[in-house]
């Protein structure tokens, strides 16, 4: 009997161990629910098994076990499908100056590096990081030409009002920067993919003026950052209209900003490269602008709040709305994408905002500029859609009834339970008052 009880003990152990050995080795799972939730999307799958040099992810958050323990779960799936990921998680608080260094202003957020470039995603979702990881995997994004020869902000150039912090971003995510003058070359280079106006503090000549609107002819794109002289043809060319004064925005207060001149913009519902924005972009000195025009079709990108005019008188001391000065009440339109109406194969993406200092050395730190920066040249550039994974709800979470079903859980949960319990409570009454 003894020696029964110590065989079964024996192949009782013998199957555990064999049991743990296996689900060591074997690494497969099954997924059985609806929508395939607990794997990636086949778009995130393809893109991974096309890469060929390690990934790392580092995520910033504070160490709350619960909150990790659900970025892990994402992360996991990553690396499921691609070894050579590597992961990390880091307290900000830890290690504030790293996290200085990279512009960490909230949590999570997580750092996704490949082949020398990186990006910053504000949220840990398989949309965002496999847009992220897409953008990131592109050799050769294209070359972005700065105009120069009027006094504009150069992607290259270090002043508080260049933009030289914002073209080092680009380079590190493989875009060629480079500044252009017009006036030395008498054109633009055919392997040009963005031209970037920024505040020119001169008119442009005729010619000038020419060249860049045979450029939009031949379908090239423009980031058009509208401080400092204003091109009369290309305004006319656009049908752009900037209101007149500086903006002016109370709710730059709720933010501890002192200057009302910081126009508090927020992305437009629905508007093109804005959807992934969370927080406002910070624009001082903004100008309003609207567009009307036959050919092209404006689509506001970013907007002010109600409590936002364009203010046309001395900006010191108190101010308020002057509606006879024709200071318009907000929402102000800050940024206008603009898209011929006619579809064609060159139809070219245009970019106008009413302001420059936004992407400036000095300012580009502050709020959500960064993040609407980069996603304005992506979608410039066209590479906006590269990977785009849309969101989607399963259907076996979701809970759908017809007005039938919602009368019938409002009588079950206003009348008849109430009832029953009433009943119910009665009836114990009644019965102990019996015995």
């Amino acid at each position: 009997m003894n020696l029964r009880h110590h065989l079964l003990s024996l192949l009782v152990f013998l199957a555990l161990g064999l049991s743990l050995y296996l689900g060591e080795i074997c690494n497969h799972q099954w997924d059985w629910s609806h929508s395939g939730r607990n794997q990636l999307h086949p778009r995130s799958i393809a893109l991974l098994n096309h890469l060929d040099a390690p990934l790392r992810i580092t995520v910033f958050m504070p160490d709350h076990p619960v909150q990790r323990a659900g970025i892990r779960e994402l992360l996991d799936k990553y690396q499921q499908q691609y070894p050579a990921m590597k992961t990390a998680f880091v307290d900000p608080s830890q290690h504030p100056q790293q996290a200085r260094e990279l512009g960490i202003q909230h949590t999570p957020q997580l750092l996704v590096e490949y082949k020398g470039r990186h990006e910053l995603i504000p949220q840990a979702n398989e949309q965002l990081l496999t847009r992220a990881i897409s953008r990131l995997s592109l050799d050769n994004r294209g070359w972005i030409a700065s105009l120069q020869g009027h006094g504009e902000a150069s992607l290259l150039g270090q002043h508080n009002f260049d933009l030289g912090t914002f073209g080092k971003l680009l380079q590190d995510k493989g875009y060629k920067v480079i500044d252009l003058n017009l006036n030395d070359t008498g054109q633009i280079p055919d392997n040009i993919d963005l031209l970037v106006l920024a505040a020119p503090a001169s008119a442009y000549s005729e010619q000038e003026s020419h060249v860049l609107q045979n450029w939009l002819n031949q379908g090239g794109a423009l980031l058009w950052l509208a401080d400092g002289n204003i091109p009369t043809p290309l305004a006319n060319d656009l049908g752009v209209e900037f209101l007149p004064g500086t903006v002016v925005d109370a709710a730059a207060a709720d933010l501890g900003i002192d200057s009302p001149t910081v126009a508090v913009a927020r992305a437009v519902q629905g508007a093109p490269l804005a959807a992934d924005l969370r927080t406002p972009v910070l624009m001082p000195g903004a100008r309003a602008l609207q567009a009307k025009s036959d050919a092209w079709h404006p689509v506001p990108v970013l907007q002010t709040g109600p409590r936002s005019w364009n203010e046309t008188g001395g900006l010191k001391g108190s101010i308020s709305r002057d509606p006879q000065a024709g200071e318009q009440r907000g929402p102000l339109n800050l940024a206008l994408a603009l898209m011929l109406k006619s579809k064609s194969s060159n139809s070219p993406r245009i970019l106008v905002a009413g302001d420059s200092d936004f992407l400036s050395n000095s300012v580009l730190g502050n709020g959500a500029n960064r993040d609407f920066g980069l996603a304005a040249i992506h979608w410039l550039t066209g590479n906006d859609s590269l990977v785009d994974i849309p969101p989607f709800t399963p259907p076996d979470q979701q809970l759908r009834w017809g007005p039938a079903g919602n009368a019938l859980v409002a009588a079950v949960f206003l009348f008849a339970l109430p009832l029953l319990f009433s009943i119910t409570g009665l009836f114990l009454i009644w019965r102990r008052r019996r015995r």
